[in-house]
């Protein structure tokens, strides 16, 4: 039995709306602001012929929206201070959502590795990303007429005969979805059979009924919690400089190592593979040391692998790293939706890094913090905070990226001294299972201005670990750089599956 399509009146009413919560409008803002957020998750099959028919896609296109609502709702007052979801009169169309297009093929397609520790298909991927990223963003057209689908689905063919494989992918406005949501409407597009008599069944959803994450968890901040913040940030500055030198904590890299503000720099994107080889051996000596969750593990070698390429760029005494990790808050239990909407907390740690620090005891501080009721607490208090944020609308027409408060605090925090509030952002999705037909699959967000110096996006399935690392060119980072960051990630990992007895950062990472 075909399930009903609700169909909004023209006088919308309570139960086509939904208001967005904290993270929901952060997203918006940075999409009025200019830089909008688009999560982009591409799939990479061996031919053509592997791919989903369109005749598939397009069917999966009505079904979904028959079950997820907010496919076809769109942002009401999205320039106030109150942006609400509104369901549209009438779905999208599979023409309106589903594309074709050709990609250039890399100049080696082969799976062999080129010398900066990558293959012909991370190549592929960051042509492929990138472009939807543009698309969807900035320099594309999908987001510029009103109302516009906030989710694209495109096909991608080889433009010359060098290659036969071919890509899907889908990439969503962030205020609609976030990564862990990404993922489980993709798993929903590409699932085999009819997904409305599946076992257990996909849910129908009433755009109104879907609660924010802050209405269903305690994301509030406590006093003991935001009181240090408002004296750093708000108390603080009216100080004496030599005051505040002397009370204000040391900043983290790359605080004084900004070459030009990042809203003035373009956004980078590179993509890295680790064999599965080597995961499931980075996964056997973790067990083996105690360290309870592998994130931990990639996420201390990234933080290892950041210090051995700017260990020499801070005038600070020391080298501290801010990395944080996005928590899926997803549950349903608490009424929390199947994948649309945002339910994410941002877990966040200080870590001091010297030569001589042992990564297996540095590893075990990190995987532990993950797992701390504490420190998982603070991590929803820090996505509450957001409601401190200054409010009110402003003169949209002096300056269109600033219709209210909020674009005009995250541009002035980006255009200030120090523009990144955190070294790195590690979002992992964990492991999945590659979709039916499918030989690869990475995931990742257009590069922002407004979060951390270096932002990676980490999935696993049967073909290893895979990487998207994000970054605005010439701000901290450079490209090269960054390829460096990776190479000393998997030089990290390698010597650790080698046994190597020095486990100093030095001895691992340099």
């Amino acid at each position: 039995m075909e399930h009903p399509v609700v169909i909004c009146p023209s006088t919308l009413t309570r139960t086509c709306t939904r208001t967005v919560s904290l993270h929901e409008r952060f997203s918006l803002a940075r999409r009025n602001a200019g830089y909008p957020p688009i999560i982009v998750i591409a799939v990479a099959y061996p031919t053509s012929s592997a791919l989903p028919t369109t005749a598939f896609l397009s069917q999966r296109v009505v079904r979904l929206q028959r079950h997820f609502p907010s496919l076809w709702s769109r942002i009401d007052g999205e320039r106030t201070t109150k942006p609400r979801l509104v369901q549209l009169k009438e779905p999208w169309s599979p023409e309106d959502i589903l594309s074709t297009g050709a990609y250039t093929p890399a100049l080696s397609t082969k799976e062999k590795v080129n010398d900066d520790g990558r293959n012909g298909r991370d190549e592929e991927f960051e042509t492929i990303l990138k472009a939807e990223s543009d698309r969807m963003g900035n320099d594309g057209e999908v987001l510029r007429s009103s109302p516009a689908p906030a989710w694209q689905v495109r096909i991608h063919t080889p433009a010359s005969s060098s290659s036969t494989r071919a890509y899907l992918t889908l990439a969503v406005d962030h205020v609609y979805t976030d990564g862990r949501g990404i993922l489980s409407l993709l798993q929903a597009l590409l699932a085999p059979g009819d997904i409305s008599t599946t076992s257990p069944p996909y849910p129908y959803e009433k755009l109104s009924a879907i609660p924010k994450v802050e209405d269903t968890l305690p994301m509030k901040p406590s006093v003991g919690y935001i009181l240090p913040l408002i004296f750093q940030k708000i108390v603080l500055p009216m100080f004496p400089h030599f005051i505040q030198n002397y009370l204000k904590p040391i900043s983290p890299w790359p605080a004084k190592a900004i070459r030009e503000a990042p809203l003035r720099c373009s956004p980078g994107l590179s993509v890295y593979s680790v064999p599965a080889s080597e995961v499931t051996a980075v996964k056997t000596l973790s067990k083996e040391k105690g360290i309870p969750t592998l994130h931990g593990l990639f996420k201390t070698a990234l933080v290892g692998a950041i210090w051995a390429v700017y260990r020499h760029t801070t005038t600070e005494p020391k080298f501290i790293v801010s990395a944080s990790t996005p928590r899926s808050e997803r549950d349903p239990a608490l009424g929390h939706p199947y994948c649309m909407g945002n339910y994410i907390s941002s877990h966040k740690i200080h870590l001091e890094l010297a030569a001589s620090q042992d990564f297996w005891a540095l590893a075990k501080k990190v995987s532990d913090d993950l797992l701390d009721p504490r420190a998982i607490s603070h991590g929803r208090m820090g996505m509450g905070s957001l409601a401190f944020v200054p409010d009110g609308e402003l003169d949209g027409g002096k300056d269109p990226r600033k219709p209210t408060k909020w674009e005009e605090f995250f541009l002035n925090g980006a255009a200030s001294a120090e523009p990144f509030g955190e070294s790195a952002n590690v979002s992992n999705l964990g492991v999945c299972k590659l979709p039916e037909g499918a030989e690869d699959l990475v995931w990742g967000q257009y590069a922002s201005p407004f979060t951390a110096a270096l932002c990676i996006a980490m999935i696993g399935h049967e073909g290893g670990l895979r990487l998207v690392t994000t970054w605005r060119e010439g701000s901290a980072v450079i490209e090269s750089e960054t390829k460096e960051v990776e190479r000393a990630f998997h030089r990290i990992l390698k010597r650790l599956i080698d046994a190597q007895k020095d486990t100093s950062l030095a001895a691992l990472a340099l």
